[in-house]
């Protein structure tokens, strides 16, 4: 399996929004020993709409190896992450902005003004 991880709000904090674009927060609780798990057993890559180089010097000065060069619709090396801006096929996307689709009506109904209060 392959699984994409978003990096703002799910491996850093991000209490700040975007604030002037720098990564001013540490990892979210459990994000880095998550990451870690993942890695064991899949695929990962983080999904960014940063500077890949950015997010790969943050997430090796954690100890893990990344890349941020990448041909291909696919990702399948485990014990590296690969930290791109593209969306690449995956079994699952870990993001915290995500609305799950099920069908056309309940993304409409999940997505209306007043569920976003």
């Amino acid at each position: 399996m392959t699984i994409a991880v978003d990096f703002d709000g799910v491996i850093h904090a991000y209490s700040k929004g975007w604030a002037n674009g720098t990564i001013y927060d540490p990892p979210m609780p459990g994000a880095l020993e998550g990451l870690r798990q993942l890695m064991a057993q899949d695929a990962v890559f983080i999904f960014t709409t940063r500077e890949p180089e950015q997010v790969a010097k943050w997430l090796s000065t954690r100890r893990f190896i990344c890349r941020t060069e990448h041909d291909g619709p696919f990702w399948n090396v485990r014990g590296q992450l690969l930290v791109t801006n593209r969306k690449l096929a995956a079994t699952a996307y870990l993001d915290d902005r995500a609305v799950p689709f099920t069908d056309w009506a309940q993304a409409l109904a999940d997505l209306a003004p007043e569920a976003q209060r």
